[in-house]
């Protein structure tokens, strides 16, 4: 792929966040400590912004989507800026943006509310006894007012649900509530990441983080979340490979090329998506990193070299093209972070996302 094929940008404009949520990658054991590589100052700019994505670049483009793996756009001081200049520059593309919704203030949401085609999705799992469970450090109703500020303006606003046990109870009234405030829909999903024990600041466990899938079954445990937190603290943290278990069968199951986007990261990493936007930031202590890194050796490639700079855009990297990774998907040499993420997964992984329900309320009169 080229960047004249590019239709789709995943974009982390920040490294930073005001959550702490359990299971996220920027909290690699559940507690407060927040990952090694992941800095708070990998943070777009403007200027930077206009030098790497320019204007006339991003015509084609028609799906925009701000989504942080490991941080939050609303935490990005030029933000509104940011997101004003891609309304400008490719006016054909819906932008949505995935966020907390915990921070700014009325004026700023109303203002977010005015710049054309976007849509705003609330993270907002719960009620307001049970929402901060998971989004710890969020404040469930500064969340629910500031998504009342961007709907009164005139601005779209989806609410997303991820289900756990102990909100599992509340998913109808949630829905009701999403309707009754404007939100133009509601989505609730079994989340699908492994269970885990919420530490405190002081790493001490608080409680368990369970999806309401029964079929997920595996639970970190102290002890293991303890001891990966003192390796990645002591930078020693490598975490064994996993096997690749079956042959990727067809190019089908690989977004990148059916979306024909790509994710560029807070870091300014250039890559195919955002599971290899992960392993450059977790490097050795993602399980996929040492397979990834034979990868960019044998293109004379090294992490560096995937980053947009003030001397090569993000056209550029992207034109010096990723069939180190498209060309192995079909093939026993695919990629660890393929196989482990795209390749089919298990009937009741389908089953489970299957099993999630959207209300959209534009069109619907429940």
């Amino acid at each position: 792929m080229n960047w004249n094929k590019v239709r789709k940008l995943h974009l982390e404009i920040s490294g930073k966040c005001n959550a702490a949520c359990p299971m996220c990658a920027r909290y690699p054991t559940a507690s407060h400590y927040v990952h090694p590589n992941i800095k708070d100052d990998h943070m777009w700019s403007l200027e930077t912004v206009k030098s790497r994505l320019p204007f006339e670049s991003l015509a084609n483009i028609t799906k925009i989507l701000l989504n942080g793996t490991i941080g939050d756009f609303i935490t990005n001081p030029e933000g509104l800026e940011i997101v004003e200049y891609f309304s400008k520059a490719a006016p054909s593309a819906s932008i949505m943006i995935n966020t907390n919704g915990s921070a700014r203030n009325e004026k700023w949401w109303s203002r977010l509310a005015t710049i054309p085609k976007v849509t705003v999705n609330f993270a907002i799992d719960g009620l307001v006894d049970t929402h901060h469970l998971y989004r710890r450090n969020t404040d469930w109703q500064k969340i629910i007012d500031n998504a009342t500020s961007l709907i009164q303006a005139g601005g779209n606003a989806e609410w997303t649900m991820i289900i756990f046990q102990h909100n599992k109870h509340q998913v109808e009234q949630c829905r009701q509530l999403s309707k009754t405030l404007g939100f133009r829909s509601f989505l609730a999903r079994n989340s699908d990441r492994v269970n885990t024990v919420a530490r405190d600041r002081n790493g001490e466990p608080e409680y368990e983080i369970k999806s309401a899938n029964e079929k997920i079954v595996q639970f970190y445990t102290v002890k293991e979340l303890m001891y990966k937190e003192s390796r990645l603290k002591a930078g020693t943290f490598t975490a064994g490979q996993k096997e690749k278990t079956q042959a990727f069968p067809n190019t089908s199951y690989c977004e990148s090329l059916k979306d024909q986007s790509i994710y560029i990261g807070s870091d300014w990493s250039v890559v195919p998506c955002c599971f290899y936007g992960s392993i450059a930031i977790n490097q050795e202590a993602d399980h996929r990193y040492k397979n990834f890194k034979t990868a960019l050796d044998l293109e004379g490639l090294t992490s560096e070299d995937l980053k947009a700079t003030d001397h090569r855009t993000v056209i550029d990297c992207v034109d010096r093209g990723f069939e180190w990774i498209y060309s192995r998907l079909t093939t026993d040499n695919a990629l660890v972070a393929c196989y482990s993420s795209c390749h089919p997964k298990d009937a009741w992984y389908h089953q489970s996302w299957e099993e999630s329900s959207r209300t959209n309320f534009t069109s619907t009169s429940t």
